[in-house]
């Protein structure tokens, strides 16, 4: 009785742990291509948005003469005659990257240590382990 009993924990402990390592990775794996859609999303808006404000540019360069020739000035250096310029330096200052892509905010409390931990699979487990140490006690005390 004492070894058939341990023989089918240790199945179902086993079938347990197996499915919570392949349910922890699958849920590690959607959350971070959450994340990573989520950061797709925002560079393509900031790329609309840019698309947007080069196509006025455009417009401006071909429709408007006082836009041209402000474009020729500045960047071209071009000059009526008579005129003094000086030359102007462009600073191109920009922020850092930095890796959007990362874990999402988990929630907090006992929700978080029992489901949401590298582990989820250390409460059924424990369950497990106190009903056979149930078990083996009471099968003791009977015998």
């Amino acid at each position: 009785m004492l070894r058939r009993f341990l023989f089918t924990f240790s199945i179902a402990t086993s079938i347990i742990i197996i499915f919570s390592v392949i349910v922890t990775q699958k849920r590690e794996e959607r959350r971070y291509l959450e994340a990573t859609q989520k950061v797709l999303t925002d560079k393509v808006d900031s790329l609309r948005v840019e698309n947007e404000r080069l196509k006025a540019e455009n417009k401006a360069l071909v429709d408007d003469p006082i836009e041209v020739e402000r474009e020729a000035r500045d960047n071209y250096g071009y000059t009526k005659e008579g005129e003094t310029t000086y030359k102007k330096y462009r600073f191109n200052i920009s922020e850092p990257e930095n890796d959007k892509v990362g874990r999402s905010n988990k929630s907090g409390g006992l929700e978080a240590f029992l489901f949401e931990g590298p582990f989820p699979w250390q409460v059924p487990l424990g369950l497990i382990v106190i009903a056979t140490l149930f078990l083996l006690v009471s099968y003791k005390y009977e015998h």
